[in-house]
This record gives structure tokens, C-alpha cells and sequence, in this order.
């Protein structure tokens, strides 16, 4: 036998659709047989037997096309997982075994497939790595026809081809994740890139095609920062020139969205780019990925994470009641497994949610796990294809009528705690009048109807007791508690006494005192304030936020609205701004016991140049006959007039010796008390006057 036995191409759903059950489990069992024959072959029989073997070729080739499609008969139960299973070992030793394998096996559509069936399989990325070291060139050369045919396709732009192209867009970004060696021959030279960047930017392009674009040049570009073959440059070019289109940091920039921007945006390759540059630190890459962060900052706004929301159907009826249990998934889970699932369709909803729940539901985390192939031992072991059970809808209406919720539970009585307080000691004349204790407690009328008032006259057992708590009552008591001592009331003694009492009332006419001087304080500095600049208390923002009005809130303690009150209320009471002025002009003139603080003014009269002989004569003249008056032109307060050393006066002159002045004699006193209606006292009103009039016409 020189070949092996002949395999029939996997039928499509249609026709599967009409062959019945047992059928298709027959279908299943001789295909497992016929490709555990090549399996067990030994090599050199399979090296003969395989090169030529163009039907198994054809089988791999629709298996993996209607697996990748979601055909559930090649993927639920025992034996169609045992034949995915068997199709991956014919397929790897197909391509690693042979040294001249069959063309069709390399071409990117079926590894794409391949790669769909197998998502994240490390064994696939394992055969895969290994086909690239044995048979570069082949597949070099198909992933060149498959970057020409997208471009054809997009380029064409018509509206019947766009599902194939995303199929075949996301077929080859799944390639190129598995296999980083494929992203980096797509990302060699500008055309292709140029060619996705003008389909983003096209009017007709719809948001599915464009998310799998970024998708793909995101792949792409992430395969550059690979280990196993990194290239920065060829990265770092591929930026600068999305960059450039975009427009970025210059007067042209793009007010639209853009694939550059959506892909800073959607995915952590800035992320990436500067982890890498951290380790290998290059003064190109990291202005290149600052002008990038500016750019993503700036662009944040127009991008959203890729989640579906689901329409609301509003309607007046009741709800549906859907119940939703405990292993169901929530709505906001279901749009994170629709992130993942966008780049791996073929995963199974179960299968995702476990990744959320062990990354922290990061779906960009899980994407590069799934990327990198990097995920823990006990997550590659999971069924990948597992699905979450549907939602049942249940039949419960809540608007039914329910009945009365029971009646909570009460705890028995001896359980509860007798309640206690200070007044379970007093007598209760309700229950002493029901009980038989009221006999000598309780007493309606008299307590002894028959005793007679000589015969309580005449008891003298209780009189020693009696007697003895009168006269401690009368001792206690004081005759004068009552009336007040008035000796020193203000009324009658019409001077400044201190009227409080001692105690409390003291204490608190004392904190009344207090207020009373705090508020006087406060009258003082806001009328000082309001005199020195009135605006600061104007009902405004602007003046609330100055620094003066914080100032005087300080000062004071006050708040805005009491400071503007106090000030319209000053306005409203002339009588209260007059007393306030006085108080004012009374703090100011203290110091020199006027009503103004005026400085003193010196006297502008002549006086002789004194020396130390009129000095000596002045001494010995004070004792002489001029008396306390002194000579007119030294004192400067005699001559004409009232004045104390002139004619009429105190001092007297040489006729008046001992400077005792002129003697009162009863003439004389009746003479001043003539006069004294009529003329005196205008006489002192116009020597003030005139005495004003010398000082300028200040008062004081």
C-alpha cells in the first residue's frame, strides 16, 4: 500500500443540517479512524504515503473552516473535541515531519483557521514557531498575498465585500498574534499601513471594520517589541508616520478621530512602548511616546472602550421579571466578555468570564494574555468553548397581590428584662387605693371619725415630738428674709454703686456687663471701619473676597451678612450714629481730657529773655508784695479783666501788701451781687469767645 486511505472534506452547515444523527456520529468515527492511521504510521511510511496525500490536505483545510466558523457539530461532545484533538497532531506533523509538505498547508487562510480553532494554545505557538525556522519563505510569501488581497479589498470599497474582509482582517490579526513573526512582515514597508490608516478615515466606514483595523495594527505593531525579534525602529517609524498624517502637534492637526488616535486610546501600546524603552532607553522613542501621551490626552474624549449596550425597550406594561441567578452573568460582565470576545470570537462566554474574574475584569489585561499566550497553568487547562447557561424568563408577575407579611416574632415575656428607675420607691395612690396596704398611708377624711376636739386636745403622747419640730422650724427661720436693703440703691444715692447681688445673679449681671462691653468694642472698631472707607461694607462678592473685609471679619468674629446688617441698621438710626460719633471723639480726646484730641498751642506773645538775675528775683518776689499774682508781663494771666494778677483780681498790686489781694467787704459783695444777673455771666461768654478765637477756633 503506498497511500493512505482517501478523507472526504468536512460537508457545509446546510448539508450537515440534513444528515441525521447517527449519521454525522458515524461521519465522526471514521474520520478519528482515518487520521489515527497517519498518526500511527511510522516515518518512513508517512514520508511516502504523505507528500502526495492531497485529500487529507483538503479535509484539514474544511475543518478548519467550519470549526473556526462556530460549527457546533465539530465542536460540543466527546467525540468532536477528540477530533479537533487528532486534526491539530495530522496537521503538525504534516508540516514539521515533511521537508517538502503540501503548499495548501501554509497558506494564511488555513493557519488562520487553525489559529481560530486553537485560540491561545501553547503547543500551536510552539508548531508554529517551528514551521516559521523550517519553512520562512513559504509562509512569508502567502502572508504577502494575504497583505495584497486586504488591500485589494479595502481599496475596492464595496459594500458586498465588507463582511469578508473583516473576516478575513480579523482571520489574519489572530495569525498574527499566535505567529509575531507574520505581524512583522505586515508591518514591513508603508503601503499596507497607509492603505488601513485611509479606510479608518473613510466616511463610509463602519465601526466594526474599524475596530478590527485597530485591532490588526495593533497586533502588528506589538509583534516589533517581541523578544524573540524585536524591531524599534521599524516600530518607531510606523508611529511617526501615523503621526505625521495625523497632524499631530502642528496648526493642521486632525479635529477628528483618527487610527492613530483610537489606537493610543484603546489599547495600552504607549503602555508597551514605554515599558520597553525603560530597559533600553533611547532618546528618539521617548520624545516620540511624550508627544504621544499629549496627543492621547487630547483625544480621550473622542474614543470609548468597545462595549455594546443593549437597547431599553420602554413600555407602560409590567416587567417581564426576568430572574436572574446566582451563576448568570450581570450586564456590565457581559459587555467586558463582548470586548474579548470582538478579538476571540471563538471563546466561550464561560471561558472569558473566568479570565475577568482572575484579572480583575480588565479586558485590555486579558487581550494580552491571550496575546502573549501568558496564561497560568489552570486557566489553559479550562474548556475554552464553555458557554454560560441562557437567562430563563420566569413566569412570576410582580404585581400580583400578596398577602399580609406575618407578624414578627416576640420574644416570651420572662425573657424581657424588667425595666427599673429612681421612682419605683414612690407611693402610687391608684394602687394603694385598689390594694389593702392603704391602711395608714392613704386616708380619705378623717383618719378617726369619733374623736372629738377636746379629746385631741387632751392627747399629750405626740406633744414632746410636736413641740420639738416647731421649734426647729422657728429657728430656721429668718424674720428679714424677706424684705430688701435699699440703703445703697442707686435711686436714692444717685451715684455709680455696684447694685449687684452675690450668687448666681451675680454672675450672670457680671457675663451681662461683659457682652455689653464686648458689643461696645465692636460698635467701636466697625464704626471705625465704616468711617474710614463706607464701601467696605457693600452687599457684594467682590467686597466679601477682599482682603480688608476679611480683616474686619477677623477683628470682629463676625460674618458678612452680620457686618452689611450692622451697617444698614447705623444708616436707619441717625440717633445711634450721633452716639456712637461722641463715644468716638471721647476715645480719641481721652488722653488730653478734651472732646477732641487738638494739639497744644504755644503762646505768640513777647516775654522778655530771662537770666539768671530775674530769676533770682523772681524767687525773691514770690514771697514779696506781689503775692501769688506775680508782675503781669511774667505770668502772662493779669492786666485787664478777670485776670488772677491785675486790677480787681487776687494778686493785688503794691497797695495790697502780704499779696493777699483786695479784702471783701460788704460793700463790695453787694456791689457783685447786683451785677451778677445782668452781667456776669455774659461777661464769661465773651471771654470764651475771645479765647477761642486766639486758639484758632478749636474748642478746648
Amino acid at each position: 500500500m503506498t497511500g493512505f486511505p482517501p478523507l472526504a472534506p468536512v460537508p457545509s452547515p446546510a448539508v450537515r443540517r440534513s444528515i441525521p444523527s447517527n449519521d454525522w456520529e458515524a461521519c465522526l468515527d471514521a474520520w478519528m479512524m482515518l487520521l489515527s492511521i497517519r498518526l500511527n504510521s511510522n516515518d518512513q511510511k508517512f514520508q511516502l504515503a504523505a507528500a502526495d496525500d492531497l485529500p487529507a490536505v483538503s479535509f484539514l483545510e474544511s475543518f478548519y473552516q467550519h470549526a473556526a466558523a462556530g460549527d457546533q457539530g465539530l465542536q460540543s461532545g466527546p467525540k468532536a473535541r477528540k477530533l479537533r484533538k487528532l486534526c491539530f497532531l495530522t496537521t503538525r506533523r504534516y508540516i514539521l515531519t515533511l521537508s517538502n509538505p503540501p503548499a495548501k498547508l501554509f497558506d494564511w487562510i488555513l493557519l488562520g483557521n487553525m489559529c481560530c480553532c486553537y485560540p491561545s494554545s501553547t503547543a500551536l505557538k510552539t508548531s508554529l514557531s517551528e514551521a516559521w525556522d523550517l519553512h520562512q519563505d513559504k509562509i512569508s510569501s502567502s502572508i504577502e498575498k494575504a497583505k495584497s488581497s486586504i488591500m485589494d479589498q479595502l481599496s475596492s470599497g464595496s459594500p458586498s465585500s465588507v463582511v469578508d474582509t473583516i473576516a478575513d482582517i480579523r482571520r489574519l490579526t489572530i495569525l498574527a498574534s499566535v505567529l509575531p513573526s507574520c505581524g512583522q512582515v505586515l508591518m514591513a514597508g508603508s503601503d499596507y499601513l497607509d492603505t488601513i490608516a485611509e479606510s479608518y478615515q473613510s466616511p463610509k466606514a463602519r465601526n466594526e471594520l474599524r475596530k478590527i483595523l485597530v485591532a490588526n495594527l495593533y497586533v502588528g505593531l506589538v509583534s516589533l517589541l517581541k523578544e524573540s525579534s524585536t524591531n524599534l525602529s521599524l516600530l518607531l517609524d510606523q508611529l511617526f508616520s501615523l503621526k505625521s498624517a495625523a497632524g499631530v502637534g502642528t496648526p493642521q492637526m486632525k479635529n477628528e478621530a483618527t487610527i492613530l488616535s483610537d489606537l493610543i486610546c484603546s489599547s495600552d501600546l504607549l503602555q508597551r512602548l514605554e515599558k520597553y524603552l525603560n530597559s533600553h532607553p533611547q532618546k528618539r522613542g521617548e520624545d516620540l511616546l511624550s508627544s504621544l501621551r499629549v496627543y492621547q490626552i487630547e483625544s480621550k474624549h473622542k474614543h470609548h472602550r468597545y462595549q455594546r449596550r443593549k437597547k431599553v425597550e420602554k413600555g407602560k406594561g409590567p416587567s417581564s421579571g426576568l430572574q436572574i441567578q446566582d451563576d448568570e452573568l450581570h450586564a456590565h460582565k457581559m459587555s467586558l466578555v463582548l470586548q474579548v470576545q470582538d478579538l476571540f470570537p471563538d471563546l466561550g462566554s464561560a471561558f472569558v468570564v473566568r479570565l475577568l474574574d482572575v484579572y480583575n475584569e480588565n479586558p485590555e489585561e486579558v487581550i494580552a494574555h491571550l496575546l502573549d499566550d501568558s496564561l497560568s497553568p489552570e486557566l489553559q487547562g479550562l474548556d475554552r468553548s464553555e458557554q454560560l447557561a441562557p437567562l430563563t424568563e420566569s413566569k412570576h408577575d410582580h404585581l400580583a397581590p400578596r398577602p399580609t407579611p406575618p407578624a414578627m416574632y416576640s420574644p416570651p415575656l420572662q425573657s424581657i428584662p424588667e425595666r427599673k428607675n429612681v421612682f419605683d420607691e414612690d407611693v402610687d395612690i391608684a394602687e394603694l387605693s385598689l390594694s389593702g396596704e392603704s391602711k395608714g398611708k392613704l386616708r380619705f377624711g378623717r383618719a378617726d371619725p369619733d374623736l372629738t376636739a377636746d379629746e385631741v386636745l387632751a392627747d399629750r403622747s405626740q406633744h414632746a415630738t410636736n413641740k420639738a419640730a416647731i421649734l426647729s422650724a422657728l429657728a430656721a427661720f429668718d424674720s428679714d428674709e424677706d424684705e430688701r436693703d435699699d440703703t445703697y440703691d442707686v435711686a436714692d444715692v444717685g451715684g455709680t454703686v455696684d447694685a449687684v447681688t452675690a450668687g448666681v445673679d451675680a454672675d450672670a449681671e457680671t457675663e451681662a456687663r461683659n457682652q455689653r462691653a464686648t458689643a461696645d468694642n465692636l460698635d467701636m472698631i466697625l464704626l471705625r471701619a465704616y468711617k474710614a472707607n463706607p464701601a467696605l461694607f457693600s452687599r457684594d462678592a467682590v467686597t466679601r473676597r477682599s482682603q480688608p473685609r476679611a480683616q474686619l471679619k477677623r477683628e470682629t468674629n463676625m460674618v458678612d451678612e452680620a457686618i452689611e446688617g450692622w451697617a444698614v441698621m447705623l444708616v436707619r438710626d441717625p440717633k445711634r450714629l450721633t452716639k456712637l460719633e461722641k463715644r468716638l471723639a471721647d476715645e480719641l480726646g481721652g488722653s488730653t481730657g478734651g472732646s477732641l484730641n487738638q494739639p497744644t498751642l504755644s503762646s505768640t506773645s513777647y516775654r522778655k529773655p530771662r537770666t539768671a538775675d530775674d530769676e533770682d528775683s523772681t524767687e525773691g518776689e514770690s514771697s514779696g508784695p506781689s503775692g501769688r499774682g506775680g508782675h503781669a508781663h511774667d505770668r502772662g494771666r493779669g492786666g485787664r479783666g478777670r485776670g488772677r494778677g491785675g486790677r480787681g483780681g487776687r494778686g493785688g498790686g503794691p497797695s495790697q501788701p502780704g499779696g493777699q489781694g483786695q479784702q471783701s467787704t460788704p460793700a463790695a459783695n453787694r456791689r457783685k451781687e447786683e451785677n451778677k444777673a445782668s452781667r456776669a455771666n455774659h461777661n464769661r461768654r465773651q471771654q470764651r469767645a475771645k479765647k477761642i478765637a486766639r486758639g484758632g477756633g478749636l474748642p478746648g
